[in-house]
């Protein structure tokens, strides 16, 4: 059994090719030209250059392999040029799907995300079955990745043999770009006060993501999406978690909502003339935080027996990745998380 994995080097995509080698299964890692392979390091696979925009590329990159694992995509508040989300989410995984077919691949696992079922309201736990409820929110990564689940679901009913991986927020070791989770975790333990909002988020391990990826291939109904996700959990309790970890002890600042929607337009300013890179905050992960990520992940648990680990054991084991790899700068929470052994 060989399969591809796109975004291999990635938050998601390198621990699932850690699970596919632990099940034995020949591992062709797509890569970026240039791109961090920090998380591929002591990983014995086949390392292949590409790009998921080039169609004949793809073709040539899941030539011969049974399995493809679809996880390349990106995943940011802002980018110099916002269309490239576009052209890699929805276009890359028409292009992805595309290859497969020709290529004859047995199975595809697709990899979504919450947003496409998430923010249906305050105390609204979604589902599978939700409607898209953050289109108007005008969030890039939102309206783009559920652009692509319908796409995955067209070659659904062209015949192809897809399962869809949808995770929800996840915390643990190897976010190295990091991911907007990681660096609202950071932001906790690095600047002076611990900033929150009210708003409350599905979280789960990363680890458990990928082996959620694996159960969907061993055991998902084909056209079947399964939210991978853990706990609904407050802001207010990932901040606690945190400094109870770390042993730091600092105000938690719940910003109101109004100030929140000021400030992301100055956040976003700010990416955009002065510091060209993407903000903590914008308008539209303003809207989305007011309206919440709470889903139901139930399904995942009874049909392919989704593991859940403790989401304090997560939080502490990604501070800890955080802190040996200089993304702490506090020097009392860094000295505290290197003694420490992740789980």
């Amino acid at each position: 059994m060989k399969a591809l994995v796109t975004g291999a080097a990635g938050f998601i995509g390198s621990h699932v090719v850690q699970e596919l080698m632990r099940e034995e299964v020949e591992v062709r890692a797509m890569i970026l030209p240039g791109e961090d392979t920090r998380n591929l390091e002591g990983t014995d696979v086949e390392r292949i250059e590409g790009d998921v925009r080039d169609l004949d590329g793809m073709r040539h990159a899941i030539k011969g392999c049974n399995l493809v694992f679809h996880l390349a995509a990106i995943y940011s508040l802002w980018l110099p040029r916002m269309e490239l989300m576009e052209e890699v989410n929805v276009g890359g995984t028409r292009n992805v799907l595309e290859a497969s077919r020709q290529e004859g691949v047995e199975r595809v696992v697709y990899t979504s995300t919450l947003a496409v079922f998430a923010g249906q309201g305050s105390g609204i736990d979604a589902t599978e079955e939700s409607p898209f409820a953050l289109g108007d929110t005008g969030n890039m990564y939102s309206i783009t990745k559920h652009r692509a689940h319908q796409v995955a679901l067209e070659y659904v009913d062209k015949g192809m043999d897809i399962v869809i991986a949808a995770p929800c927020g996840p915390f643990g070791p190897n976010d190295v770009q990091p991911t907007p989770t990681g660096r609202f975790l950071l932001s906790l333990v690095n600047l002076p006060v611990c900033p929150i909002i009210d708003s409350t988020n599905n979280m789960v391990d990363v680890r458990d993501v990928a082996r959620g990826h694996i159960l969907a291939w061993r055991k998902g109904r084909t056209g079947e999406t399964y939210l991978l996700g853990n706990e609904n959990l407050r802001e207010k309790d990932m901040a606690q978690m945190a400094m109870e970890i770390t042993g730091l002890r600092k105000p938690v600042v719940s910003i109101p909502t109004p100030l929140m929607r000021l400030g992301s337009h100055f956040l976003l300013a700010w990416s955009e003339y002065v510091s060209r890179k993407p903000p903590l905050g914008d308008p539209s992960s303003v809207e989305i935080s007011v309206r919440g990520l709470r889903v139901d992940c139930s399904k995942a648990f009874s049909e392919l027996g989704l593991p859940r680990r403790p989401i304090r054991d997560s939080i502490r084991d990604s501070l800890i990745w955080f802190a040996r790899n200089g993304y702490v700068k506090n020097k009392k929470a860094r000295k505290k998380l290197l003694s420490m052994e992740v789980s």
